[in-house]
């Protein structure tokens, strides 16, 4: 305590001892030191149980973020598969309309000049064969009714 010159004890002065000391009753039995014991004891318990669930939480916090991110890799490789895919086929059926495109014009081209030629052989059959006009204009003979025997008659008489 704070003892002026006179031996008084000045009020304002600030006391030495904590507050808490100074709000223990007279007379009574402190309590033991074993409950301050157990007091820390279950602070730190539930300092290193919340240190365990901050660093579960990391943990499965991390996690998640590297499985997205590794789905969103698998992703993006699946994507430009299936982009090339697509270019492959379609590069695959381009060739093969020029292929069917160039086969079709042989194919045509092989059919007029088949029927060019047959037209020529018909052409050349028609005025090889001794007839006066062309096969296409040629008259078809008529057959009489007549017998072969009344023709002959006929021209005997």
């Amino acid at each position: 305590m704070n003892r002026s010159v006179e031996g008084r004890r000045d009020m304002t002065a600030r006391r030495d001892r904590s507050q808490r000391a100074s709000r223990r009753l007279i007379g009574r039995e402190q309590v033991p030191s074993t409950v301050g014991a157990v007091a820390r004891t279950v602070q730190e318990a539930i300092d290193i149980g919340e240190a365990i669930s901050v660093g579960a939480v990391n943990l499965v916090k991390n996690t998640a973020r590297a499985a997205i991110s590794g789905a969103r890799d698998v992703a993006a490789e699946a994507g430009s598969a299936a982009v090339v895919a697509v270019r492959s086929s379609i590069g695959a059926a381009r060739e093969i309309g020029g292929d069917l495109g160039r086969i079709s014009g042989l194919v045509l081209n092989g059919t007029f000049g088949a029927a060019r030629q047959i037209g020529n052989d018909l052409m050349d059959l028609g005025t090889g064969g001794g007839a006066k006009r062309p096969l296409a204009k040629a008259t078809r003979r008529r057959h009489s009714r007549t017998s072969e025997r009344e023709r002959t008659t006929r021209r005997s008489a």
